[in-house]
């Protein structure tokens, strides 16, 4: 594993470090919308108005990219609703706050834990007061998720596969705290898929 990680990092890339980039060394979800991939099981409760109690429990997967696919059962007012899915987008901030709109046409705001594998979440439409969780079905561990501390100061996060595509890859070099807007650093994005690498 540790060659393929060396081999990787090989593929350099250099360019002027925007602010954004800058501001990614301290933040706690520097991989914005990568910090959530994989499968997450999911429970809420809560009440909706003028109908009664709802709480549902499924799956939800993102995909790291900002796009999510979610299969639940549901109890409305005790009606019960099996296999509802819907998809949705997602958009995680720095601070690991993070947004979520639904093609049911329903919308959420997030809190994400750093790793990735717990979310605590709370509709934001009226009239409807619904909060819960999500937690990773397989979290993040050691093997999953490497920092590395290279020679300038920055961060290497490694990402190894996801449930969605457990066979991939990807390496991201995060700017040093002290780097400045105007510096050119070398930034390795890989990404492994099957038995090809593509270097971006």
């Amino acid at each position: 594993m540790m060659k393929l990680l060396l081999s990787c990092a090989l593929a350099v890339m250099t360019f002027a470090v925007a602010p954004q980039a800058l501001q990614a060394a301290g933040a706690r979800c520097p991989l914005l919308n990568a910090t959530l991939h994989g499968t997450y099981m999911l429970h809420g409760t809560g009440t909706i108005v003028n109908v009664g109690p709802i709480s549902a429990v499924g799956e939800v997967t993102f995909d790291g990219q900002g796009n999510s696919t979610a299969t639940y059962t549901a109890s409305v007012n005790g009606t019960i609703h099996k296999g509802v899915t819907v998809t949705g987008t997602y958009a995680v901030n720095l601070d690991c706050t993070a947004t979520h709109a639904e093609s049911d046409g329903s919308h959420y705001s997030y809190v994400v834990t750093p790793d990735g594998n717990k979310v605590t979440w709370i509709e934001t439409d009226p009239g409807v007061v619904i909060s819960g969780t999500e937690i990773r079905l397989h979290p993040t561990d050691t093997e999953d998720a490497v920092l590395v501390s290279p020679r300038n100061g920055g961060a290497v996060q490694v990402l190894l596969g996801s449930a969605a595509s457990p066979e991939s890859l990807s390496i991201a070099l995060l700017a040093p705290e002290n780097a400045r807007s105007d510096r050119s650093l070398h930034v390795w994005l890989c990404h492994l898929d099957g038995h090809r690498m593509k270097t971006t």
